[in-house]
């Protein structure tokens, strides 16, 4: 899923993997909250990695299932927890309107038959009103931060 997800062949992501389990292994890297300096060039590389996650879930591109709902929602889950630590970023929050928006459509995007619904087709009461409206809380605490807007709130 992570090559598919990179657009690059299983056995480099394989080697990537190894290698950076080694050298992490080795520098002794500890598992904690970057210091505020470093946090910004490596938030983006956290976000990214969230994303795709969620985007394997929204169109799936393993077996024959158009969506994987439970992928999606661990990626949301994972968003709210970097948005209950990071509560001064407003793209983690932006990241998550994103998903939050595209999630509340999953019960209206595959018809009865497992065929999928295009957007301007979708029953409309179908969507889930709670990670609607969830979503767009999340827009608005991400511009109520007023910092510069990132791709994911832009999208959003």
């Amino acid at each position: 899923e992570i090559a598919r997800a990179f657009l690059v062949p299983e056995p480099t992501i394989a080697q990537r993997i190894v290698r950076a389990k080694r050298t992490l292994a080795a520098a002794r890297v500890p598992f904690e909250m970057p210091p505020r300096a470093e946090l910004a060039a490596r938030l983006a590389s956290v976000l990214e990695v969230i994303y795709l996650i969620f985007n394997e879930g929204y169109t799936s591109t393993q077996g024959t299932d158009w969506m994987r709902p439970d992928v999606c929602h661990e990626a949301l889950r994972l968003g709210r927890i970097l948005a209950a630590i990071l509560v001064e970023e407003a793209e983690v929050y932006a990241l998550l309107a994103l998903m939050e928006l595209h999630a509340s459509r999953l019960p209206a995007r595959i018809d009865s038959s497992g065929a999928p619904v295009l957007l301007l087709d979708q029953n409309r009461s179908r969507w889930d009103q709670l990670l609607l409206h969830r979503g767009l809380e999340n827009l608005a605490r991400a511009e109520l931060l007023h910092q510069p807007l990132g791709p994911f709130a832009l999208q959003a």
